[in-house]
């Protein structure tokens, strides 16, 4: 008695098979796979791997802008000069082109100034335009992956004075360490303060502290070169200017009284 016939089981997910043309890639066979009440049908394998790739740059990017957000706020830069950019700089003049090019400069081989502690020194008449460069190398260095923090001397000095407070969550070695943190620190506003010895003194441990960390600074002021070295004192100022450490002069017309918004 011949043996009977072995049936192989069906299996319901088995697909078919057809002949598809994608408009993109061109033909490719296309997969039915059966689900209660209803048949898929597989698209272009070419397409379904280009939209995963595209998803993950996509995922990639929506990272890093929240990486740049997350440095952005941490960099405490005042609203009204978050829009200040290297790009947005209206250089009429040689002194403005010039202040602009070395500010570019400095934003370009930040890797170099990083690697040195190179600081620059902005000083000359408000209205010039000087945190709006500063600030426009702080968005730019950002924009490499760098870090930067905005600061006034009057900020910087009062945070040091908060902590002898005795409730104070962190010492002055904590907060002057802290200010040697991120690759790139702005001190704005030089000289407006009452200038008395014991404001001297921090801010010399302050600019120190970026010196001995071969962290870049720069240091803003209305005053003239002169007296930005006197008030600050020598070795503070001598620190600024070491290792090929840049002093910019803004010795032209305010930008206020033309109605712009330059600073």
């Amino acid at each position: 008695m011949s043996q009977p016939e072995r049936i192989q089981p069906i299996n319901p997910l088995l697909a078919e098979v057809r002949s598809v043309e994608c408009p993109e890639h061109g033909p490719y066979e296309s997969r039915k796979t059966r689900f209660p009440g209803k048949d898929i049908w597989t698209g272009c394998p070419v397409c379904i791997e280009e939209f995963g790739q595209k998803q993950v740059r996509e995922q990639e990017r929506a990272r890093r802008e929240a990486a740049r957000l997350r440095v952005m706020q941490s960099a405490a830069i005042p609203a009204r000069f978050a829009d200040r950019k290297l790009g947005n700089f209206v250089a009429e003049t040689e002194g403005q082109r010039r202040a602009l090019r070395v500010s570019t400069g400095f934003a370009e081989q930040f890797a170099d100034a990083i690697g040195t502690g190179r600081s620059m020194v902005f000083c000359g008449r408000p209205g010039t335009g000087k945190t709006h460069l500063a600030i426009g190398i702080a968005h730019a260095i950002i924009a490499q992956g760098y870090t930067a923090v905005f600061t006034t001397a009057m900020d910087a000095v009062r945070a040091v004075r908060e902590t002898y407070r005795k409730d104070s969550p962190k010492t002055e070695r904590e907060v002057i360490r802290d200010f040697a943190l991120a690759d790139l620190t702005v001190i704005d506003e030089v000289g407006a303060q009452l200038g008395t010895d014991a404001e001297k003194t921090t801010l010399f441990e302050l600019v120190n502290a970026r010196y001995l960390a071969l962290r870049p600074m720069i240091v803003i002021s209305n005053l003239t070169l002169r007296e930005v070295e006197q008030y600050i004192g020598e070795r503070a100022f001598d620190r600024l200017r070491e290792n090929g450490g840049r002093v910019v002069m803004f010795d032209w017309g305010s930008y206020r009284k033309r109605g712009s918004h330059e600073s």
